[in-house]
């Protein structure tokens, strides 16, 4: 039988059962062997079937070991495997949501006093965008009061991770539980960071972003920090950070100076972030651990850019649905946030986004 080189896309490439079982014929055909004219389901057809099974099942496991062990093809465990192995790279799980409300006695009822823990709020009636209450904000005490016709700020975590939990200014406007009669409940617009607790919440990492973490740690390498080695750096200091752009020359008077600007899933980070990042790098001076000692790192947070989109979609009647609506907001959301730092909005992408 003719030698068949082996590749990685042949390695790669694993055939289906039918057309293994075909090979297997074929072959045994060009030995003199009847197999073209063997009856489905006779013995040595049935042989030969169980056979092609197997081999596929071989080619499939071919596949991931081959894969498994390329940062650019691996993916799922092989992928967290090889990154944790040979990077020293450990994928990132995902982090809750952490924030506060205010609750505020409209009806002049109170005083309430009861446990943070005994409350819950919510993106309206039944939305699975859950919050549990935590602790008294101010005072950090597991009891809240609510004084008479007056406000009180409430820690509050996200019932599961992921940046979905990241809702707008004013969204929290529910008790899901513990219902106080005559209270309202609302996130104002510094829920995410006036509190030392305060955390945007990010998704499980995905083996795109591993894989890009992955390639950036070689620029660690360079003697000279290169770009991708302060993008590494800030990505693995905190999981808030999710986009990074780096910056040098930008000031004439001091050429040493590397900025390094700073975003979360959902925005602007805040100043415990931006002070892991900074001291991960290096502390605000001249040289560090990780840069030159003729460098200067100086870490900041992107400030956000509020874009209001004013559109009308004329659709038929039948799909003017809330589903349909919230499914145009959630294209515009993620076209969004996935613009880098400082990118430019083009008016044409996102009429494309709320026609498709």
């Amino acid at each position: 039988m003719p030698v068949v080189p082996v590749t990685f896309a042949s390695l790669t490439s694993p055939q289906t059962v039918a057309e293994n079982k075909l090979d297997l014929l074929t072959q045994l055909s060009t030995l003199g062997f009847p197999a073209l004219s063997w009856e489905t389901g006779s013995v040595p057809s049935g042989l030969v079937e169980i056979q092609a099974g197997a081999l596929t099942q071989f080619q499939q496991a071919q596949k991931l070991i081959a894969e498994g062990g390329l940062n650019d093809f691996a993916t799922g465990n092989a992928l967290t495997q090889l990154a944790d192995q040979v990077y020293d790279n450990q994928r990132f799980e995902g982090l809750s949501t952490v924030g506060y409300v205010r609750l505020t006695d409209t009806a002049n009822a109170g005083p309430f006093t009861f446990a943070a823990s005994s409350v819950s709020f919510s993106v309206g009636l039944g939305s699975p965008l859950r919050f549990n209450g935590v602790a008294d904000a101010a005072t950090g005490s597991s009891s809240v009061t609510i004084p008479k016709g007056s406000s009180v700020d409430v820690v509050v975590q996200a019932v599961s991770v992921g940046s979905q939990f990241n809702v707008a200014v004013g969204a929290i406007s529910t008790f899901a539980r513990g219902t106080k009669p005559g209270v309202s409940v609302t996130n104002p617009s510094d829920w995410l960071t006036k509190y030392a607790p305060g955390q945007q919440g990010t998704d499980p990492e995905t083996d795109s972003q591993l894989q890009d973490r992955d390639r950036s740690k070689w620029g660690t390498l360079g003697t000279g920090s290169p770009e991708k080695a302060y993008r590494y750096w800030a990505e693995t200091a905190d999981q808030q950070v999710k986009k990074v752009v780096v910056f040098t020359n930008l000031d004439i008077f001091d050429p040493g100076r590397v900025d390094v600007i700073i975003a979360g899933a959902a925005g602007p980070v805040g100043g415990t972030v931006v002070a892991n990042v900074q001291n991960y790098i290096a502390p605000a001076q001249i040289g560090g651990e990780r840069i030159p000692e003729t460098a200067r790192a100086v870490v900041s947070s992107a400030l956000a850019n509020n874009v209001a989109v004013t559109a009308t979609l004329f659709v038929q009647a039948t799909f003017n649905t809330v589903a349909f609506q919230a499914q145009v907001l959630a294209n515009l959301q993620t076209y969004f946030a996935a613009l880098d730092i400082g990118a430019l909005v083009s008016r044409e992408r996102i009429i494309e986004v709320l026609l498709y």
